[in-house]
């Protein structure tokens, strides 16, 4: 039983590892996309003044919005793995209560008992009050 529950952990981490290492593969190119296109905005909008400001916001919104935009789907499809693990962990968080839990009611007796061995004890050696 011990080694069923140690297999059961091992395999739920497996999973949520091997889960969070493809999304960590291509991440970084991909991030690095999203720095650079808020530096060249920042920069951008340092360059502007008054007036034509809004409008050249807006033209480079619409631009980057168009370049961003499948970045933006291609980290959502990478991320589904991670959305759905939660449905691969918790049957077998279920199956490992299941197995833990009539363990658990075998130590709690156990210490109960000898809590109360413990106490009879005490009160014998004790003198009486």
């Amino acid at each position: 039983m011990k080694f069923s529950l140690i297999a059961v952990l091992v395999i739920a981490l497996a999973i949520a590892s091997e889960s969070v290492s493809l999304v960590k593969r291509e991440a970084p190119a991909e991030l690095e996309k999203i720095a650079k296109y808020f530096q060249d905005l920042v920069d951008n909008l340092k360059n502007v003044e008054g007036p034509e400001m809004a409008n050249k916001a807006k033209a480079y919104f619409e631009e980057s919005k168009s370049q961003f935009q499948p970045m933006v789907e291609k980290l959502q499809e990478q991320l589904k793995p991670l959305s759905n693990i939660e449905e691969h962990i918790k049957p077998l968080a279920a199956s490992v209560q299941a197995q833990v839990a009539p363990l658990s009611n075998i130590v709690q007796t156990q210490v109960l008992d000898m809590l109360k061995f413990m106490n009879e004890k005490t009160k014998a050696i004790l003198p009486p009050k």
